[in-house]
């Protein structure tokens, strides 16, 4: 059984708007992925901040779980609902994400997680202050995204190891990473951006509102 849990919980704080509520060609923002998700899993989660919770409509067969107060929290909140073997990841601010990522992280195969991340395009500098130390080897730096999938068992113990330990992770491989699990990747997309800044809506509103794009493969 294969479960996916779309995190819709944050405060928005870097944009000033919970931007997954924020309507795009005419539905919020977390609608994109939670469609998509529906197509492929067993199961869905939709994690919600706990005041809107119960006001929040969404399909029939959604299960709603409140939110934490980090991210990493709220994750665990979901996993925690779910009898799933395997259980997928997905931030809400990637709507781009297409049913192939959601698919072929799902396929774990021998490892116990896989991510979603493209190569880095850039030349990456080591800064410290206002000083370059050093350029890194790109060939070697990739950048993650979401979704990503686990074997639910071993991301349930990574997270209570972590929280036993203080640690909070900026992505859930990260927990897997740091007790020595195998962590697979897939080949994502340069078009699954994340919401981050304003800016990014206005991108993310021109692209889901071109016909050409709704429902398509990225």
């Amino acid at each position: 059984m294969k479960a996916c849990v779309i995190l819709a919980a944050g405060e928005g704080k870097r944009i000033g708007v919970r931007k997954q509520f924020v309507e795009i060609g005419g539905k919020p923002l977390f609608m994109y992925s939670l469609e998509k998700a529906l197509k492929l899993f067993d199961e869905v989660i939709l994690v919600l901040p706990e005041d809107v919770l119960e006001k929040t409509p969404v399909p029939e067969g959604v299960k709603k779980v409140k939110g934490g107060k980090e991210r990493q929290d709220s994750v665990l909140n979901a996993i925690l609902e779910t009898e799933a073997d395997i259980v997928v990841i997905h931030d809400s601010a990637r709507p781009l994400a297409s049913e192939r990522m959601f698919s072929e992280v799902a396929n774990l195969g021998s490892w116990d997680g896989k991510i979603v991340a493209v190569p880095a395009r850039d030349t990456i500098k080591e800064v410290s202050g206002d000083s370059v130390l050093k350029t890194l080897d790109r060939s070697h730096i990739w950048m993650s995204q979401t979704p990503q999938a686990f074997k639910r068992k071993v991301l349930i113990e990574c997270h209570f190891r972590a929280r036993n330990e203080g640690f909070y992770g900026t992505d859930d491989a990260s927990l897997l990473e740091r007790y020595g699990y195998k962590v697979g990747i897939v080949m994502g997309s340069y078009w699954n951006v994340k919401v981050t800044y304003r800016e990014d809506l206005q991108f993310l509103e021109r692209i889901l509102t071109q016909e050409r794009f709704i429902g398509k493969a990225v």
